[in-house]
């Protein structure tokens, strides 16, 4: 990298981002720890990383805890759910409540001083703001999402950014949508300086740009096992510790009988390249949606 240059990636899930659906199952969003996360972005050369945790800043804040002694320098952030589609907070103090509008939303996030950005905004999975953001007070779009590994709708964004620059400028963003903390830094965002003031001027400036490669499929393989064995461990714990899950026992023996089989056989391998398929003629459809 330049000398004088830094990476940051700006978009990170902590076991703060609550539950989510894939495939037909639904577990947490995101069970890593901020202290794994931060040796891995120590591992991986960023200087600032952000926390985004969905619809709470919990983990930004609990991670920031960890700054000096990693050396990282830590943004509290949300990727809160608009009635839009979902726009990432940064540099937040306090808590932005979901299902507003995009608009309010910004508003909020910039009455505290704070940074928009659209995440994914052409995602075919993930409920995305699209065109609408051209008609938003953003600072910038994440035009590459390592987690988006198809590669089309990153480009889709790329592309349209580029093409409503010279009327709507923005900030290029890159970001990794880490879920476990192997994937920090697929994506970053590239600046001027090495602190989370440098970056926040170089977001407000336009100068930054962005880098990073694909999630490995593995890698999203990983995620989704590592999210069952975790809320399987859970589950077990809780049937001799009433206060860790209140819900029925027969729940949780049939939701631990289906962990047992999503782990214990090649289910994983399996919907993981099923899942990499399917998204694929997703991105390939919203391509079409897009364009024509």
């Amino acid at each position: 990298m330049e000398e004088g240059y830094s990476k940051g990636d700006l978009h990170i899930h902590t076991k703060y981002s609550g539950i989510t659906k894939y495939m037909g199952l639904k577990f947490p969003d995101s069970v890593e720890e901020p202290r794994n996360i931060m040796k891995y972005a120590k591992k991986k050369g960023l200087s600032v990383i952000g926390i985004t945790d969905h619809n709470t800043i919990k983990g930004g804040l609990e991670t920031k805890k960890l700054e000096r002694e990693f050396n990282i320098e830590v943004v509290v952030g949300s990727e809160i759910m608009t009635r839009d589609g979902e726009v990432i907070g940064l540099y937040l103090n306090e808590e932005i409540p979901k299902n507003l509008s995009a608009e309010e939303t910004i508003e909020l996030i910039h009455e505290q001083g704070g940074l928009a950005i659209c995440p994914h905004p052409y995602s075919p999975i993930c409920k995305a703001l699209g065109d609408k953001m051209f008609k938003l007070d953003l600072d910038g779009v994440e035009v590459f999402n390592a987690y988006h590994r198809d590669g089309i709708v990153n480009n889709i964004a790329l592309d349209k950014v580029l093409e409503n620059y010279p009327k709507k400028p923005v900030a290029f963003i890159g970001n990794s949508d880490g879920h476990i903390a192997k994937m920090v830094g697929n994506g970053y965002t590239i600046f001027k300086g090495d602190t989370k003031e440098d970056l926040y001027n170089s977001i407000v400036n336009r100068e930054t740009t962005f880098g990073g490669t694909p999630t490995p499929l593995i890698d999203i393989i990983l995620w989704s096992y590592t999210m069952v064995y975790k809320s399987e461990k859970k589950l077990i714990k809780s049937l001799f510790f009433k206060n860790e899950l209140n819900i029925p026992t027969y729940k949780k023996l049939l939701a631990m009988f289906g962990g047992l089989i999503y782990i214990g056989t090649p289910l994983p391998i399996i919907s993981g390249i099923v899942g990499n398929y399917y998204l694929k003629r997703k991105a390939k459809n919203k391509l079409k949606e897009v364009y024509i």
